[in-house]
């Protein structure tokens, strides 16, 4: 019997969570072979991002009110790089504003946790994935990206 594989009609999608304190750091989660990522939540193909982010930032870091930006950053992978995930997938980036002491408690909490600045990620850019995420970032805390989704192609 020859089995027949039948592609998914829709896209694999998921979340990455950016997590930016008062003191405009990002929170990193630990290193893995040199690389710190970010956190992130797999959101399925008929999820809501910002309802699953809310509940994993809840049930993860104790961070119970996430302000939600309007800045943001949708990658859609082409057909041709499936490589990862086997099919095409999407990738919102969440831009999520907490407190200092929610940033603190985060990174004890979950341990290999820590807080970069904007200059710490573009001194160490290649040791963060993925890195596209660092000029989606920087245009929203220098302020010259407007609001709204943006493509990270």
């Amino acid at each position: 019997m020859t089995i027949q594989h039948i592609p998914d009609a829709q896209q694999d999608r998921r979340a990455l969570l950016l997590l930016v304190n008062d003191d405009q750091r990002l929170l990193l989660c630990g290193t893995c072979c040199g690389e710190r990522t970010l956190p992130s939540i797999h959101v399925g193909t008929d999820g809501e991002p910002q309802r699953l982010a809310r509940e994993h930032l809840a049930q993860t870091f104790g961070i119970h009110t996430p302000r939600l930006t309007a800045v943001r950053g949708v990658h859609t992978t082409a057909a041709g790089q499936t490589w990862q995930h086997e099919r095409v997938t999407e990738t919102h980036a969440l831009i999520w504003r907490i407190t200092d002491q929610e940033a603190r408690s985060a990174c004890g909490r979950a341990g290999r946790h820590s807080l970069w600045s904007l200059d710490d990620l573009r001194l160490h850019r290649r040791q963060v994935t993925p890195q596209g995420v660092i000029t989606l970032l920087a245009g929203f805390l220098e302020g010259w990206l407007p609001d709204g989704s943006h493509s990270l192609h």
